[in-house]
């Protein structure tokens, strides 16, 4: 396609098939409207940045899309939706166990020290 069809279809509200000379109707109105009256888009881009002040959005990527775009959106996929409910109940496998140290190398050694000399001290 030529850049003037390519200019085309990006100002008219259609489509231009490889096929078809005509200009096919869309649901969509004008993005410019030729005339400056734009409340054909109800004021859409006002009504958007209020639900961005009041956060109104969408957070989650499942809200918005119904398949994860990337393998990384996977783990907000498996959340769920209630504030309440914690991710490790909804799926138990995610939850490793934990290996703790009781007391650090630093705390085994002043033991170790003070148990083998009586007198020493830190400081």
């Amino acid at each position: 396609m030529g850049l003037l069809t390519m200019r085309k279809l990006s100002i008219q509200p259609g489509i231009f098939l490889p096929d078809q000379k005509e200009l096919l109707p869309t649901r969509f109105p004008s993005i410019i409207s030729k005339d400056g009256n734009y409340s054909v888009h109800q004021n859409s881009h006002t009504r958007y940045h209020q639900a961005v002040r009041k956060v109104l959005l969408k957070t989650f990527p499942n809200q918005v899309f119904r398949v994860p775009l990337t393998d990384a959106q996977n783990f907000s996929f498996w959340r769920s939706q209630d504030p309440g409910v914690r991710l490790e109940e909804t799926t138990p496998w995610i939850r490793s166990p934990r290996h703790c140290l009781i007391k650090s190398p630093m705390t085994r050694f002043m033991d170790h020290s003070i148990l083998s000399d009586r007198l020493f001290s830190l400081y």
